[in-house]
């Protein structure tokens, strides 16, 4: 049975389309079923939000940003732009989820040692929830 990616190019970037690639190399494509997508938090200030990948269980919440090179390299966006990812991490952190973030240069050139941080800071996809509507 062929796996194919359930989103769409519309709501996803080459990046996270990369990043998935890793996940699967690392956890299997089964494991998606832990990831969700785009999910929505508020940010200290009461502004919507969203996470580029989420995995969540009682005891702990993991946000995974992919930071393409046209909205989030600080050479290429403006000053307020680059803030307010900053703004975005830090409310995270105050809600208590761990954050991780990589580059698309990395998931491209780098793939193995981000494969190796994945695993690291993520650990067992078994102790996650499972989600109704997952990727693969």
């Amino acid at each position: 049975m062929e796996n194919k990616i359930k989103y769409t190019a519309s709501l996803a970037s080459v990046a996270e389309d990369l990043f998935v690639e890793v996940f699967c190399d690392a956890f299997g494509p089964e494991k998606t079923q832990y990831l969700s997508v785009q999910y929505p938090f508020v940010d200290i200030y009461g502004n919507r939000r969203f996470i580029d990948f989420a995995l969540e269980n009682e005891e702990m919440r993991i946000a995974i940003e992919i930071d393409g090179e046209r909205f989030h390299n600080p050479q290429m966006i403006s000053a307020n732009k680059y803030y307010d990812d900053m703004l975005k991490q830090n409310s995270l952190v105050y809600y208590n989820w761990k954050v991780y973030r990589w580059a698309y240069n990395q998931l491209k050139s780098q793939r193995e040692k981000v494969k190796d941080e994945l695993v690291t800071f993520v650990g067992e996809m078994s102790v996650f929830r499972m989600l109704d509507d997952y990727l693969i």
